[in-house]
């Protein structure tokens, strides 16, 4: 008997659950399981904009539901990095979509983005090096459905940020890492690649690692004056990659006896391309931290930005 009652229930229980809305999938006789309302998936959730880039590439997958879409639009919108004011939302393209899965791959460019928006009252400017450092678009979507045309906001967004033309892509072609006095046996780890980001006109980020040591999610800033090039480096914004203190030729040269000051901590400008963001401008940075009760870790990088 005591079985029994566990049995039933069990049952009662299992007829509850059964009866409960089902919200996202639906079963159709012959046709299997399919999902009801449609999903976006983003490809290019970032993409840097730099004065002198022809054109930009993005892509996004639109998997389509039984509550089908017909068409997917992208509107635009607009922050001035200088006064902080926004621009409406403003349509950029609308595209087709399939019964099934599509996916949008298209290039984009400024005439593209900038087209009817105003902020402040004023159009964007002409000459896409007068934006601010800083500034930038967000890409949004929103589904039309193929039933009456009713519209719904799509998760998801790609951002369009103004980039110095000194921030993005580069190569280290110099690097050496000395430990407490010790030349590390990862001193050298040329040939990688790092990102270098816009934070403002003359501050910049360091992104994802600390020298040879990936630091995934981690970053330091450092600023260049852009009259004499020079470099203050490292500028801690989000907490140190280890040790107590970090370690710049600016504050405690005197704790960098292997790896240079003199000479480094330049921003050295393509001749050929002083202003482009295609020019190879070298970065030279030397960096490091204290770790109280052993010592200095030095740091020597010099990168060379990739076209």
């Amino acid at each position: 008997m005591k079985y029994s009652k566990y049995l039933l229930t069990l049952v009662f229980i299992f007829l509850i659950a059964s009866c409960g809305k089902e919200e996202y999938v639906q079963y159709t006789q012959g046709e299997g399981q399919k999902i009801v309302d449609p999903y976006l998936q983003v490809i290019t959730s970032v993409v840097p904009f730099q004065a002198g880039v022809e054109s930009y590439d993005i892509s996004f997958n639109v998997l389509n539901g039984t509550k089908s879409l017909s068409d997917v639009e992208v509107y635009k919108q607009f922050t001035d990095a200088s006064s902080g004011q926004k621009s409406d939302k403003v349509l950029l393209k609308s595209y087709a979509v399939g019964a099934l899965k599509t996916e949008v791959n298209d290039v984009i460019n400024y005439t593209q983005l900038k087209e009817n928006l105003t902020v402040g009252g004023s159009a964007l400017p002409e000459d896409e090096s007068l934006l601010a450092i800083g500034s930038g678009w967000v890409l949004t979507f929103v589904g039309v459905y193929t039933n009456g045309g009713a519209k719904e906001d799509l998760g998801g967004a790609i951002n369009v940020g103004v980039l110095s033309p000194y921030a993005g892509l580069y190569e280290v072609i110099e690097s050496d890492y000395w430990r407490v006095g010790v030349q590390s046996g990862i001193a050298d780890w040329t040939g990688q690649e790092r990102f270098i980001g816009s934070v403002d006109e003359n501050t910049f980020s360091y992104n994802d690692w600390w020298g040879p040591f990936e630091w995934s999610g981690g970053s330091f800033n450092f600023k260049v004056d852009l009259e004499t090039n020079e470099i203050t480096v490292p500028i801690i914004v989000n907490g140190l990659f280890s040790g107590n203190r970090a370690l710049g030729c600016d504050t405690e040269p005197e704790m960098f006896a292997n790896v240079p000051c003199a000479g480094s901590d330049m921003l050295v400008k393509d001749p050929n391309n002083p202003n482009a963001a295609n020019g190879a401008h070298e970065i030279t940075i030397t960096y490091g931290y204290f770790t109280d009760g052993s010592g200095p870790r030095e740091f020597y990088e010099k990168l060379r930005k990739k076209n």
